[in-house]
């Protein structure tokens, strides 16, 4: 092989399909990345996660490259790109997230992840930010990229020296796709009640954390999972929520759920997500168990009937991106599509690729995107006993008092939950 066109090679990737949507699909308005807060205890040195981010964007060359039409080409001179600053309050802590959250993070001149170190001046302790553009990884890649950073970083494995092949994702296939459930209301979920209607790029957040255990426990004797149950839980604040502020009318709630189509379902690095479609579709009156019950159905059904499903290629990908960008955003937004009320994602099953991001972690935060029609994201992750739930939500739609709200019916599902299987 000509050694010019090796390089060219090894350099560059092709974008998947999931890939360019979610490039194409971002906009000022509202950017499509998300962010891990992570509050570490005995926190490597900056020099050490310099290190390891350098070998994380080595090891997944994505995140060390920009978008050039339908492909990443590797940065010149990736470097770590992360910053580190010193706090000293919680509110300062706050702001500094809000700030880094709230600039341009365009995959077209920049690399897709973005790091920012906070250390408190007072006490010493650092919270790790980063943040990833949905254009080179779903939150399971995410999990692996800072996972491997922290473990070079700790010196728990090698530092990869040298930038490593783009690899495509093997993703699932169907062979007789549905493209939505049979549960599916006749017209789109309605959405969520806000105060206003114009959208901001502003995204703020609230965290709970929960104790696991013994509420998993009771959906395994019951017959349904830990996910069912707080994935209900999310469905039952819609519903009660748009209840409140609607004057008692019945809507057709509806609730985004991401899912991994990852052929091996705990490997490969970038887009292994796609979607299903849930809806409140129980009786008002029946036992939060039983709920979950109707919510595990439909999952089986959207899960075996592929209404996950993706195309491999994008039709229109050959067509200039300045031609694409437009008839694409019209066509996934045309009237019709069902987009949901809201979104809850929640991950549990952590690899040994994963769970190094756990390792001397007091809290972590999952600071979700939020798609034009949404006012609010929910975004868990359990590790151990230990559930943390964040609430990301734009607060020009919803007041602060608004999710303290929010968060109060979900407890309030939880408590009921904990009444039952007493």
């Amino acid at each position: 092989m000509n050694p010019a066109l090796k390089t060219a090679t090894i350099n560059t990737g092709r974008l998947s399909a999931i890939d360019l949507v979610c490039s194409i699909m971002d906009s000022q308005l509202r950017p499509l990345d998300f962010a891990l807060l992570s509050h570490l205890n005995d926190a490597p040195s900056l020099e050490a996660l310099v290190r390891g981010a350098s070998s994380a964007r080595n090891l997944y060359p994505a995140t060390g490259s920009y978008i050039d039409k339908e492909r990443w080409v590797r940065s010149t001179q990736p470097g770590a790109d992360l910053t580190a600053v010193s706090v000293s309050s919680s509110d300062d802590v706050a702001g500094t997230v809000e700030r880094f959250l709230d600039r341009p993070l365009d995959v077209r001149c920049q690399m897709p992840v973005q790091q920012l170190v906070m250390r408190n001046a007072l006490d010493g302790e650092v919270k790790l930010l980063t943040r990833f553009h949905h254009a080179a990884a779903d939150g399971l890649s995410a999990a692996m990229w800072l996972s491997h950073q922290l473990r070079v970083a700790r010196n728990k494995e090698s530092a990869v020296p040298e930038v490593l092949p783009f690899q495509d994702l093997q993703l699932r296939s169907h062979s007789s796709a549905v493209k939505k459930s049979r549960f599916a209301y006749r017209r789109p979920s309605d959405r969520l009640w806000t105060r206003t209607t114009e959208p901001t790029r502003t995204r703020r957040w609230f965290t709970i954390e929960l104790p696991a255990a013994e509420l998993r426990e009771g959906c395994r004797t019951r017959g349904f999972t830990y996910n069912d149950l707080l994935t209900t839980c999310a469905l039952e604040v819609f519903r009660r929520w748009n209840r409140l502020h609607s004057g008692g009318r019945r809507q057709n709630i509806g609730l985004w759920l991401p899912v991994n189509i990852r052929q091996h379902s705990a490997a490969g690095f970038g887009n292994g997500t796609s979607r299903i479609r849930l809806y409140a579709r129980y009786n008002e009156g029946a036992t939060l168990a039983e709920k979950c019950k109707v919510i595990r159905r439909q999952i089986f059904w959207s899960n075996r009937h592929g209404e996950w499903a993706v195309p491999q290629t994008i039709p229109l990908a050959s067509l200039p991106r300045w031609a694409v960008t437009p008839l694409l955003r019209c066509y996934l937004n045309r009237p019709g599509v069902d987009m949901a009320s809201g979104v809850f994602s929640h991950a549990e099953r952590w690899t040994n690729e994963t769970s190094e991001i756990f390792q001397h972690v007091e809290k972590l935060e999952s600071i979700g995107q939020l798609h034009l029609g949404y006012c609010v994201a929910i975004n868990g992750a359990t590790h151990g006993d230990r559930t943390w739930l964040t609430f990301t939500y734009d607060p020009a739609l919803l007041s602060s008092s608004d999710i303290e709200q929010m968060v109060e019916l979900y407890q309030e599902q939880l408590a009921q939950a904990r009444r039952e299987f007493a």
